[in-house]
C-alpha cells in the first residue's frame, strides 16, 4: 500500500511538472493563452479538483489540502510545485499586462515557497522551486500582504535575487 502511494505522488509530481514546462515553453513562445491553460491543467492535477471548484479555497485551505496525511517530503514537493504554478501564472498575467492577477499571483507563490520552507525545511529544494528574491524582484517593491510579510520576517534574511 505505501508503495502504490508513493507511485502515486511520484507520477502525480511528474505529470504536474510537465503541465508546468508546457506552461513555460508556451509562455515564451508568445502563447499566453495556452500557458495558462496548461497552468490551470497543473493545478487541477496536483488537487484532483476542477478549477472552479479549486479556486474557491483560500490561500490556508489549499495549504491543508496539499500537506494533510502526506509525509514531509511528498507535501514540501507538492507546496512548491503549487508555488511554481503560481510564478508561472504570474510571468503569463504579467506578459498579458494584467498586473493585479500577476501581483496576486507572485504573492501567492511567494507564499508558499515561504510556507513550505518553514514547514518542510530542506538543504536543496527541488529545481522547481521558485527562488525567493526572484518572486521579491518580480513584486517590484510592491509591499506584500501581513501575512506574506510575517512569513518573510519569519525566514530570516533572504539572499538578493538570482541573475
Amino acid at each position: 500500500m505505501l508503495t502504490s502511494r508513493r507511485d502515486y505522488l511520484v507520477r502525480l509530481i511528474e505529470e504536474v511538472t510537465q503541465a508546468l514546462a508546457r506552461a513555460v515553453f508556451k509562455r515564451k513562445g508568445g502563447d499566453e493563452a495556452a500557458a495558462l491553460q496548461s497552468v490551470v491543467q497543473g493545478c487541477e492535477r496536483l488537487f484532483n479538483r476542477e478549477a472552479d471548484q479549486l479556486f474557491q479555497f483560500t490561500p490556508d485551505q489549499h495549504f491543508l489540502m496539499l500537506t494533510e496525511g502526506e509525509d514531509p517530503d511528498s507535501a514540501a514537493a507538492r507546496v512548491l510545485l503549487y508555488a511554481a504554478l503560481n510564478q508561472e501564472a504570474g510571468r503569463i498575467y504579467a506578459a498579458l499586462g494584467k498586473k493585479a492577477l500577476a501581483r496576486g499571483s507572485y504573492l501567492n507563490a511567494l507564499r508558499f515557497t515561504l510556507r513550505a520552507g518553514a514547514s518542510f525545511p530542506t538543504e536543496a529544494p527541488p529545481q522547481y522551486a521558485p527562488a525567493v528574491p526572484d518572486l521579491l524582484a518580480a513584486l517590484q517593491g510592491e509591499p506584500p500582504d501581513p501575512d506574506v510579510r510575517e512569513l518573510l520576517q519569519q525566514s530570516g534574511p533572504t539572499p538578493p535575487p538570482a541573475s
